[in-house]
């Protein structure tokens, strides 16, 4: 009895978590698992042992087939339940129907030593037997109406799939597990099938998470676009506005001319305006005298009037003071507001009021317009005009703009290109919600929603977008291919390990070859993963200048301080190039012969350069960075410069990082032979047991200290291995807790080479008076950024270059039209530059048509072969504006 518990409680077990996972980590929107190990599960629980697994796998399938409900209440539906329970039943009459036509059709059911009648019963027992819990499963979702009819044979066939695909990978690796008798046996065909079943199923989970994050970033620009849209629509209505009231501020009198010539190129900007009004205040006092003074102006039947109860217009009630519209423009359509006091209503009152209280623009609530009911529903934007603004005094009145919502919302660019449409709703009483408006759209989902605060009201802003579903036909379709490849590679093991396990030795030597291979591959691996972390380090330590810099630049608005930070993150740049540049001699990297040369530096200068290129992050954690260096002494030191950058931004940053509050002090100092740096800074500090493994690579302080501040350890191992091949050495004093002082010197007679000089064949090239505007060039490059780069680089030259995308536009071209030169990509699709050189070489016979080589492979055996082929001359990219002048100069002379 106790035996039967623990199987139960096993094949349950083991039915529920495998089946669990694979739909939260495997399944995607709309589509099945691809395979579900459960299948597999259940009929090797049946062949192994017989009825007893019954209960066991029944169990497990009704709990996987509960989990997944939306709602954990749905379980005391009994509809629910029982579909349930159906489905449950028939994923264990196929597991049990599968093991009986193995039993007693292939009748070998755990000799897995045969090759064919291994395949025959998964075979029988997969595709075929799978067909059963499909079926019914299909059927019982479309009878509750759970899925629609026209998706049932998708269901069908993804259901099938996955239980085919369960089948044939996990019970060949269930048997297996019980059928060797040797633990080598069983662990050569499980260990390797299902380590790259994981890898695929991990990889599939990787690339799905890696879509739906893409989408969501995608709907959050789109959501950030279409607000922004919204506001400036609503920023250039009351822009409009702002300039109709200080045109009205700033005149003794404005006729009714002057006010149609100001307002009406406004309205050929915002067509949701559908009017300007300019509304005077009047006081009792001056009313008679008012009227009689429009009606003089031509105006014959004017006077100020209201509505009555009954929605007909009367002359104004008494009272102290008047807002009648005086001008409105266009007047066609209009003509009835004339007069019409917007005070006569207390809601618009208490608007005109708070506007004037206020001085900024108020705007009223959803009203229906009096001018038109073509237009719908609308909203008054009331701006108040002073004579003099800076006491508020000599108020005028009102300068309002009459907007259509149905028009404001239709001329939102959203509407046409991003398919959006959107609700607008007053909801400034919380206890009466107004519609303002809504687009008439079907089969919609709401995308966004938010509230805006828009003259003193507050609008509820909800966004929708058609309803559309993420294809992932080729996700799923990639899945499957890879699920059977793991059971192509099962059945391939179980092939090799039935026909060699007679010849155990020859199989054990084998084996011990391969992990020997494979003990190879690893350590091949970890050094590849060591470089790959070390280039990471060095190359985010300058584009973390670089950044800054930038983020500085955009922030100036002089533009010779802005130029500063420009050059100086192009000098950050040099050293991100040179370590690029040091990628591409991997081979001298595992060797330890990494090249450095000597030459000449001003410390003060290159000094400057560094305390611009982290001033930025110190900035941001308000640290105090100081420097002491007698700047008069001009201190000079010949070493690599590149590199003393690298260990000086490195200790640097570190000391930034490790900082949170306090001064970093970089202090330098000579002697007569050597020149001393010292970092220090006012940080957590390092303990010393930790001070002595601090150097090794992937070293930190505790393991804490990477979760709290990142990083991966290898910088300081980095700057120890540049200082010594600089000659010099370094070394930490610290104490936790009161900071660290790290000090490494250089020798001033420096043991490295010399810097090679450069080719001087163009220095006597001025290129700030060069012109290409009499020249033809060709630009060939396929990469439309490439293309804007290179083109605009030209135009600086007055050179306006004609483009090819690939080798076959560039042959084309040149046939057509006589080009003074070609600037040719080397990477390009269809055809590359080399083949399109080739051709224009040896089949146009232009050979005097120079082409110079544009590419990022910049190693000199790609130099070599474009000069082969017939370029006349090869530059690498990133493009170095001034030698492409250069070189282009030399050759169109």
């Amino acid at each position: 009895m106790k035996n039967i518990f623990t199987l139960t409680v096993s094949l349950a077990f083991a039915y529920f978590t495998t089946g669990f996972f694979s739909n939260l980590l495997l399944a995607v929107d709309g589509y099945a698992v691809a395979s579900w190990p459960p299948s597999g599960i259940a009929l090797a629980g049946f062949l192994l042992c017989g009825r007893r697994a019954l209960a066991g796998i029944l169990l497990g399938a009704l709990l996987t087939n509960l989990a997944h409900l939306d709602r954990v209440v749905d379980i005391l539906h009994w509809q629910v339940f029982l579909q349930a329970l159906i489905v449950s039943l028939a994923a264990t009459f196929q597991a049990w129907f599968g093991s009986y036509l193995i039993v007693n059709v292939i009748k070998a059911p755990l000799d897995l030593s045969s090759l064919k009648r291994s395949v025959h019963s998964l075979i029988v027992a997969g595709p075929i037997c799978c067909v059963i819990a499909a079926s019914i499963g299909t059927t019982l979702l479309v009878y509750n109406q759970v899925i629609p009819a026209h998706v049932a044979v998708d269901n069908f066939i993804a259901w099938w799939i996955g239980d085919s695909i369960g089948v044939l990978i996990f019970t060949p690796l269930i048997l297996a597990a019980f059928n060797y008798s040797q633990m080598r046996h069983r662990l050569q065909v499980i260990l390797p099938s299902l380590f790259i079943y994981m890898v695929i199923s991990l990889s599939f989970y990787a690339a799905a998470s890696v879509k739906k994050e893409k989408n969501i970033q995608k709907q959050s620009a789109k959501i950030a676009a279409v607000q922004s849209e919204i506001n400036h629509k609503i920023s250039e209505i009351t822009g409009h506005l702002t300039l109709l009231a200080t045109f009205f501020a700033s005149s003794d009198g404005v006729n009714y001319q002057e006010f149609k010539r100001f307002t009406s190129k406004q309205l050929d900007y915002s067509h949701e305006i559908l009017a300007f009004e300019w509304v005077p205040r009047v006081t009792k006092a001056e009313l008679t005298q008012y009227q009689q003074g429009i009606q003089l102006e031509g105006v014959d039947d004017f006077y100020i009037k209201e509505k009555s109860s009954g929605q007909s217009w009367q002359p104004v009630s008494m009272r102290d003071e008047y807002y009648p519209v005086q001008y409105a423009h266009p007047i066609v359509g209009n003509e009835v507001v004339l007069g019409f006091d917007l005070a006569s209503n207390e809601q618009r009152y208490d608007a005109l009021m708070m506007s004037k209280a206020l001085n900024e623009l108020v705007i009223s609530e959803p009203i229906g317009l009096v001018q038109s009911n073509a237009d719908g529903n609308g909203v008054l934007f009331f701006f108040p005009v002073f004579g003099d603004l800076d006491t508020q005094g000599d108020f005028k009145g009102f300068v309002v703009g009459v907007v259509s919502l149905s028009r404001l919302s239709q001329s939102l660019w959203f509407n046409h290109d991003s398919k959006i449409s959107a609700h607008f709703y007053d909801v400034t009483d919380e206890n009466d919600q107004q519609l303002i408006y809504q687009t008439q759209s079907a089969n919609v989902e709401l995308l966004n929603e938010y509230q805006l605060l828009l003259g003193k009201r507050i609008w509820q802003v909800q966004l929708f977008e058609p309803k559309s579903k993420t294809s992932w036909v080729m996700y799923w379709l990639a899945q499957i291919v890879g699920m059977l490849f793991v059971w192509l590679l099962i059945t391939f093991l179980i092939s090799v390990t039935g026909t060699n396990i007679q010849v155990r030795e020859q199989v054990a030597q084998q084996t011990r070859i391969l992990r020997q291979e494979k003990q190879k591959a690893d350590e091949a691996s970890q050094i590849k993963s060591q470089f790959l972390a070390n280039m990471s380090h060095e190359v985010r330590t300058p584009i973390n200048g670089i950044k800054g810099l930038h983020y500085l630049a955009l922030q100036q608005q002089d533009w010779q301080q802005g130029r500063r930070y420009i050059e100086q993150a192009d000098g950050a740049l040099s050293v991100l190039l040179r370590v690029l540049n040091d990628v591409l001699d991997y081979s001298k990297m595992e060797a330890d012969k990494l090249d450095l040369a000597q030459e000449p530096i001003k410390v003060n200068h290159l000094i400057d350069e560094v305390m611009n290129l982290v001033q930025f992050e110190a900035d941001i954690k308000a640290l105090n960075l100081q420097l002491e260096l007698d700047r008069g002494a001009q201190l000079q030191i010949d070493t690599d410069p590149i590199r003393l950058k690298q260990v000086l931004l490195n200790l640097l940053n570190n000391a930034i990082k490790f900082t949170a509050a306090g001064t970093i002090t970089l202090k330098i100092w000579q002697s007569e032979s050597v020149t001393y740096f010292s970092v220090n800074d006012t940080g957590i500090g390092i303990n010393d047991n930790a001070q002595q493994q601090l150097f090794q690579p992937f070293a930190q302080a505790d393991s804490s200290t990477s979760r709290q501040y990142g990083g991966t350890g290898l910088g300081l191992s980095i700057c120890k291995k540049l200082v010594e091949l600089m000659g010099g050495a370094i070394g930490l004093e610290s104490k936790q807790g009161l900071g660290s002082t790290f000090t490494f010197t250089l020798p001033r007679i420096s043991p490295l080479a010399k810097t090679e000089q450069l080719e001087t064949r163009f220095n006597d090239i001025d290129t700030s008076s060069l012109s290409f505007v009499d020249f033809k060039i060709l630009l060939v490059e396929d990469n439309p950024l490439n293309q804007h780069v290179a083109t605009a680089i030209l135009k600086t030259k007055g050179c306006v270059a004609d483009i090819a995308n690939d080798g076959f536009e560039a042959i084309e071209k040149v046939s057509q039209t006589p080009y003074d030169l070609v600037l040719m990509d080397i990477q390009m699709p269809n055809m590359d530059g080399l083949q399109a050189t080739k051709v224009i070489r040896n089949e146009l016979f232009m050979s005097e048509l120079p082409i110079i080589g544009l590419s990022a492979n910049a190693h000199d055996e790609d130099a070599k072969k474009a000069l082969a082929t017939g370029m006349d001359d090869y530059l690498t990219k990133p493009i170095d504006a001034d030698k492409l002048f250069k070189t282009m100069w030399h050759y169109l002379q």
